[in-house]
């Protein structure tokens, strides 16, 4: 079953990724210098590139404002609410 999905050439199970001549050997050179086998490299090269991705997606965003406002909230001098004194005191039971 030959075909082309998401630029990438689709060869039984596998997909090959469509790149100019260039970036492969770029790729070849990097696994290389890296002492992996073409195939590692790859891999791990794209675990990274996901965990970078994933992190920066999942990372939470502040304006100034947002900042100013938590860390005012931070250094504010305020005893605990009842809501929040109950929450803290199930939580050490349950913690227990």
């Amino acid at each position: 079953m030959n075909g082309s999905y998401d630029g990438c050439k689709i060869q039984g199970q596998r997909r090959t990724p469509i790149m100019t001549k260039r970036a492969k050997e770029k790729i070849e050179e990097g696994a290389l210098v890296s002492h992996q086998t073409l195939t590692d490299f790859v891999v791990s090269s794209l675990l990274r590139a996901s965990d970078e991705a994933l992190k920066h997606h999942q990372a939470i965003r502040l304006t100034n404002r947002d900042r100013d406002l938590f860390l005012a909230a931070l250094d504010a001098d305020e005893r605990p609410n009842p809501a929040l004194r109950k929450a803290a005191q199930k939580f050490k039971r349950s913690s227990s």
